[in-house]
């Protein structure tokens, strides 16, 4: 059994941060990525998520350490999530890259002896290797 917990109350978010729970509150209602995901309990109270103290601890780094301003961070925030929804098709397309040459090597493997290729002699014969292999390659799609 884990001792972690679900949710922690701002005060032990502070203590973790070191730093005033005025700050805490401060930056969980200026940032639009923390202002609406924050739960309250019955009492009120905010509770905190593993996630919202990631969020937190970007912030802290942001502004704290970095030099920005809220309204810098801020911005910061709203294009990093920009990106990382546009980034799902590139992770896609590296998968699909990474699998293409993970089966070119396998196939490489198997077609040369002892699943070596031919070291190049000179410049001029290594660089006909890379264009035979490429020719190779785009016969195989």
């Amino acid at each position: 059994m884990t001792d972690e917990k679900r949710y922690y109350t701002i005060r032990e978010v502070a203590e973790m941060f070191s730093f005033d729970i005025s700050k805490v509150r401060y930056w969980t209602d200026n940032f639009p990525t923390l202002k609406n995901k924050v739960k309250r309990n019955r009492g009120g109270d905010r509770m905190y998520t593993k996630e919202d103290i990631r969020q937190l601890e970007i912030i802290y780094q942001l502004v704290e350490e970095r030099g920005y301003t809220l309204k810098g961070a801020r911005k910061y925030l709203e294009n990093k999530e920009f990106k990382q929804e546009n980034n799902s098709a590139l992770v896609d397309s590296l998968l699909e890259l990474r699998k293409f040459l993970v089966d070119l090597k396998a196939e490489l493997e198997k077609k040369t002896p002892k699943g070596k290729l031919p070291e190049p002699e000179t410049p001029e014969e290594e660089t006909d290797n890379s264009r035979n292999t490429l020719r190779w390659v785009r016969q195989m799609k």
